[in-house]
């Protein structure tokens, strides 16, 4: 699927499939995921509420990803499954960490929201690939959540465009990407939407 930019590292061969071993536990991180980024659009909104247009789409943006989690949710439930308690997303938090405070804050944070989504896209169609023909549900579900990532990516650059030197966007959008693949690269594997490559000896299996 077409995006707007792409991204640093690609998910290697097997991790969907590794991912999909454990449906309940990858349901139940994605559903936090898209509450995750529900209170981030909160978060980001809050931090410039005179800017109307900015509050308007990133309200309108918190209700999508509420209507996401919601269907994830309900997929869930039809499984047997029930949500866990909230983790750490480690994923994230690395990403987190490393934006600016003062004036960069909210480009750091509309930037790092964009790689976010522009991750989950990529992970959602391999995913969707995975599943086919073997888990329908799960096929269904993300196939059919992929477009709004690729979407949510390109809000989050416009966001940008349209508050900060075009400029500045770019080059820290280059950067975000650089540190976006290095963190997910390093991390563990593990039955969650953002975790890292599965082990060399089990890709070899």
């Amino acid at each position: 699927m077409k995006s707007a930019f792409e991204l640093g590292w690609a998910t290697p061969a097997g991790w969907a499939e590794a991912a999909l071993a454990q449906p309940l536990a990858l349901l139940s991180d994605h559903a936090h995921c898209e509450l995750g980024a529900a209170a981030a659009a909160q978060g980001m909104l809050a931090r410039k509420p005179e800017a109307g247009e900015l509050v308007e789409r990133l309200s309108a943006h918190a209700l999508d990803e509420l209507r996401h989690f919601k269907q994830v949710h309900r997929l869930l439930r039809e499984l047997g499954g029930a949500l866990e308690p909230v983790r750490v997303n480690a994923y994230a938090e690395a990403l987190m960490t490393r934006c600016e405070r003062g004036e960069r804050n909210l480009l750091d944070r509309l930037l790092v929201a964009a790689v976010i989504e522009r991750r989950s896209l990529e992970r959602f169609e391999r995913l969707a690939e995975a599943a086919d023909g073997r888990q329908p549900a799960l096929a269904a579900l993300y196939r059919e959540l992929a477009p709004s990532e690729a979407g949510h990516a390109a809000l989050f650059v416009e966001l940008a465009r349209d508050h900060f030197p075009r400029e500045d966007v770019a080059g820290r959008l280059a950067r975000w990407l650089a540190l976006e693949a290095a963190a997910i690269a390093g991390l563990a594997f593990a039955p969650r939407i953002h975790s890292g490559p599965i082990p060399a000896d089990e890709e070899r299996r």
